[in-house]
């Protein structure tokens, strides 16, 4: 056999694995129940969850006197003195400054799974 028949043969291969498998990804699957308790996660995780974005938010979006809030980490990027320290505290408080959408969509998320299993059942 020839290469170029061996490598007409191994694309062809490939694509039909690849067609079978593609047809059979798509298929949808129905959505299922969860399989652990929920009415445990509701009753004992999902509290805690929200307790501790509620805790993160309130910290980061804190004023000056707050440890740990973009306050006042700015505020201490302005005391510092040195140039190296200065540029960290600034690029931390950026990055915790974005930390809140993350903990926005957590949120969001959270609320729309206790809308979803944990209301009326």
């Amino acid at each position: 056999m020839k290469w170029t028949h061996r490598i007409a043969a191994a694309g062809g291969a490939t694509v039909m694995s690849l067609a079978l498998l593609t047809s059979t990804a798509s298929a949808q699957t129905p959505a299922q129940t969860p399989t652990f308790d929920v009415k445990k996660v509701c009753e004992q995780r999902v509290p805690k969850l929200e307790n501790r974005v509620n805790k993160a938010l309130t910290r980061i979006n804190g004023g000056a006197g707050v440890r740990g809030s973009v306050a006042n980490l700015r505020a201490r990027a302005e005391r510092a003195t040195d140039p190296a320290q200065k540029d960290w505290l600034s690029g931390k408080a950026d990055h915790r400054a974005q930390r809140t959408e993350l903990l926005k969509k957590a949120q969001e998320r959270l609320s729309t799974y206790k809308q979803k299993y944990c209301t009326g059942k």
